[in-house]
């Protein structure tokens, strides 16, 4: 089959090595001059199955417009119904998702991992990456809050023991003494990846197969043709497909919208601080989450990144100072000589990112209800954890077609799609 792809993130570059590498012609098309521009640019890069599973997403709260950054949801959508209706349909799926969704999401994650461990060692692909986290309990209120959600996850047979500040301190020997710790949760397994830089190596790797990229060049409409697609660009070009998958999460929404197709998500904004490491000593091993800000902090090679925050709403130009400098408070307060924040040397770099969200918190991967027309985005904060494993769906169920598809808790079938 000859397949479109629209957008050259993570999901969209591994969704086109997957097809070409069963034999199919694949165009992947990205607004951006280059893959993994938005939303893969700087995220956490975590892809722990755990973390994915109780903490990926923010605290179900809702802070005002000028409320400092915390960790809930700010909103900053003015009076959009739209948005509030997303807010309280999603705070009501999170809360009763039952294990069912949770095993389904897990069994995602973990076929993705392995699939990009898989990819990583055929392929040699060399990136920052890095096994276990901790999740750190600044107090006895915050540890007895954490513990339904350790138990979910111990119950869904997930691999992860809870430690004392001293083994947290063991595990993680630069955390600052001066910072309180009652105790932490050690999450085993690939914990940290760096996304970008695995995606543009992934995206040569799409290129020796055959894949044609088409950078700088966005997709204007969609439109059905003769049981298939003919998919207009903005550089004018014009080409007919037997089937388009659709990765990119902001701005596909007006693309759904011209064929009819409703819009079951929205796009929270979070951000990153980067830096590269003064000391590496003075630095994380892997990765570690603040549960009570809902940050967290991995290392990357020889670079550290705090990353956290949701904004409901608002532009997607430019960072928030008051987000960001958060994150600079966080970072320091458990690794205080870690990060080289100033000075000749100083290499720092502050992203705002899209987390696509479904209105029941779930992706979506599989048929639309137009034939020939895939969804693969709206993985939320997990999405690098997802990607792989999502990519290998699709191809799976695309030579198949709609038909044949197996309807599972992910399919776009189940909000309107």
């Amino acid at each position: 089959m000859n397949i479109a792809i629209v957008g050259a993130g993570v999901c969209g570059v591994t969704t086109a090595h997957e097809l070409l590498n069963d034999g199919h012609a694949v165009t992947l098309y990205e607004r951006r001059g280059t893959p993994a521009e938005e939303a893969s640019f700087a995220p956490a890069g975590l892809v722990s199955t755990a973390w994915a599973l109780a903490w990926a997403g923010p605290e179900l709260r809702l802070h005002a417009p000028w409320a400092a950054p915390g960790p809930g949801v700010r909103w900053r959508a003015g009076l959009d119904g739209s948005a509030w209706r997303w807010w309280r349909g999603w705070r009501r799926e999170e809360r009763r998702r039952g294990n069912d969704a949770l095993l389904a999401v897990r069994e995602l994650i973990d076929q993705g991992l392995e699939r990009q461990i898989e990819l990583t060692s055929e392929l040699d692909l060399d990136h920052d990456r890095s096994d276990d986290m901790l999740v750190l309990l600044s107090d006895a209120r915050e540890a007895a809050g954490a513990q339904a959600a350790i138990d979910r996850l111990r119950g869904l047979g997930l691999e992860l023991r809870s430690v004392s500040a001293e083994e947290a301190r063991v595990i993680e020997p630069a955390l600052a003494t001066s910072a309180p710790l009652h105790s932490g949760v050690h999450l085993r397994g690939p914990a940290v990846a760096n996304c970008r830089e695995w995606t543009m190596l992934m995206r040569h790797r799409v290129a020796r197969l055959g894949g044609a990229l088409r950078l700088r060049t966005g997709v204007n409409t969609l439109r059905p043709d003769a049981g298939g697609w003919r998919v207009s660009a903005s550089d004018g070009s014009e080409e007919r497909f037997d089937a388009v998958v659709m990765c990119a999460g902001v701005g596909a929404e007006d693309l759904l919208a011209g064929l009819g197709l409703p819009i079951p998500w929205t796009v929270l904004w979070s951000h990153s601080l980067s830096a590269g490491l003064r000391e590496p000593m003075d630095a994380p091993v892997s990765a570690v989450l603040d549960l009570k800000a809902r940050v967290a902090i991995a290392r990357l090679g020889q670079r550290v990144r705090a990353s956290g925050g949701a904004d409901l709403g608002g532009s997607a130009a430019g960072t928030d100072p008051a987000s960001v400098h958060r994150l600079g408070q966080v970072l320091s307060h458990w690794f205080p000589a870690a990060a080289r924040f100033s000075g000749p040397q100083a290499s720092v770099q502050s992203w705002r990112g899209a987390i696509v969200v479904s209105n029941d918190g779930l992706p979506l991967i599989g048929p639309s209800r137009l034939p020939g027309l895939w969804l693969n985005l709206a993985h939320g904060a997990a999405g690098w954890a997802m990607a792989c494993g999502a990519a290998r769906r699709l191809a799976d169920a695309i030579p198949h077609g709609a038909a044949q598809a197996q309807a599972t808790p992910f399919s776009p079938a189940r909000v309107g799609l």
